[in-house]
């Protein structure tokens, strides 16, 4: 029964892949879904980018207004 369920999914493997790479209009699906995954992975990289620089300068004006508040508590100051 194994034998058989293997013939048959090899069969029917070859049928599908056949019948899609001989398919016209599979191959216009492919073209536009490539273009449009290759399209976001772009603008996600870019977003990434910029969100890393703006994150990135946060966390420093954010560390030097700390810095600054705490020597002013220190020195007996208002913060």
């Amino acid at each position: 029964m194994a034998f058989f369920q293997r013939v048959m999914n090899y069969v029917l493997n070859e049928v599908v892949v056949n019948t899609l790479a001989n398919s016209k209009t599979f191959q216009k699906f492919a073209i536009r879904s490539n273009a449009l995954v290759s399209d976001v992975a772009k603008k996600t990289t870019v977003h990434h980018q910029t969100v890393t620089e703006k994150s990135t300068e946060f966390v420093k004006a954010f560390r030097e207004e700390m810095t600054k508040g705490l020597k002013d508590i220190h020195k007996g100051g208002r913060p």
